[in-house]
């Protein structure tokens, strides 16, 4: 191990000598055009080791024994460590956790109108800003079809092709065994948690609507699981660690995926994702059955709280605005509806969102 110190901090770390030859970032060692690696790990010594280490100002100058030489930044270094990622990510205060009251208190935060977003990145990068924060955004004055929906959605980001397709319209034809593509009752939930890697957006628009019901509820799974977290630790503790397995089924479709209900980040503990679906929900078999009656009262201590009425925001949807919000954070559901009812959507995937918010500066 190397030691090394920071001349303007002092601070001190031991860098291990063959991670720091894996991060040479000369144009021999690192494709600048690409940003990619030129080598593979083995094509360097297993015991390559620095043979003179020379500090100029914040350059840290190696000469190692497979005669290659380094010139590092030293705050790229220091910047590269464990703890530092831990403490950016520990610090970010991007996200707002709401209920009812404090999202109606922000819901100025959360309009976005069409014309604004066509003619200006400014206005772009505030939408994606407020969908990082709260998790939810509507984009408004858009004619109530799905190309003009497309083109909306395609404005910010690409869209996800799933076996529904890029872009979907549904209404209560059994196009899909789906319960969505009823009149019924639709609880709280997140969506694809048959699928290993869930979409990480989705966007609905009510094209049009003749009859009655139908209106539309969310809540911020942030805020859920952190009231979870604080009333019924145990029960947070079990749903971040039994596997809940889900699924698809329909006519050339089968799609399974077992994961927590809860994620977390591995390092910092922070959430990730709430993936809750209690229709898609497959046979429950991952855990043996003396572990049964805790799993389901923490499960029931979660839908306790997602149902609680200082926990949903209720609207209607009317034609001409589309709302897009965090499928990893925000549950949605519908109440039953009568009437003709026809919706128009996508999906976003988790990468492209997060890709866009640190390409605009918003996220790390």
């Amino acid at each position: 191990m190397m030691l090394l110190k920071h001349p303007k901090t002092n601070q001190l770390i031991e860098i291990n000598e063959f991670w720091l030859r894996d991060h040479c970032r000369c144009g021999e060692c690192l494709n600048l055009e690409t940003n990619q690696r030129r080598y593979d790990v083995l094509d360097l010594p297993a015991n390559v080791m620095p043979l003179n280490v020379k500090y100029d100002g914040l350059n840290l100058q190696v000469h190692w024994s497979d005669a290659h030489q380094s010139s590092y930044d030293l705050d790229f270094i220091f910047d590269s460590q464990l703890e530092s990622l831990i403490g950016r990510r520990s610090k970010s205060t991007n996200l707002t956790p709401w209920n009812r009251s404090i999202i109606l208190q922000n819901e100025r935060h959360l309009r976005f109108s069409l014309p604004q977003l066509v003619s200006s990145d400014n206005e772009v990068r505030s939408l994606v800003e407020s969908l990082v924060r709260y998790g939810i955004v509507f984009i408004d004055d858009v004619a109530p079809t799905a190309n003009m929906t497309e083109l909306a959605l395609r404005r910010v980001f690409p869209l996800m092709k799933t076996f529904f397709g890029e872009m979907w319209t549904f209404s209560d034809n059994p196009d899909h065994a789906d319960t969505a593509y009823t009149k019924l009752h639709l609880g709280s939930h997140t969506d694809n948690t048959y699928f290993s890697d869930a979409a990480g957006l989705q966007a609905l628009h009510c094209i049009e609507h003749s009859g009655s019901g139908g209106e539309n509820f969310f809540a911020d799974g942030l805020h859920v699981v952190n009231e979870l977290k604080r009333r019924y630790p145990a029960a947070y503790d079990v749903l971040c660690r039994v596997q809940v397995p889900g699924e698809y089924l329909e006519k050339g479709q089968n799609h399974r995926h077992t994961a927590p209900i809860i994620q977390v980040d591995p390092l910092t503990q922070d959430f990730v994702q709430l993936r809750l679906n209690v229709y898609d929900r497959a046979v429950f078999n991952t855990i043996p059955q003396s572990e049964m009656a805790e799993f389901y009262e923490s499960l029931r201590q979660l839908l306790l709280i997602v149902r609680d009425k200082e926990q949903q925001w209720a609207l209607k949807l009317f034609p001409g605005s589309i709302v897009l919000f965090d499928n990893w954070r925000v549950l949605h559901g519908r109440e039953a509806y009568t009437g003709s009812r026809t919706m128009s959507g996508s999906y976003v995937q988790r990468t492209d969102f997060l890709s866009k918010a640190r390409v605009l500066g918003i996220i790390d």
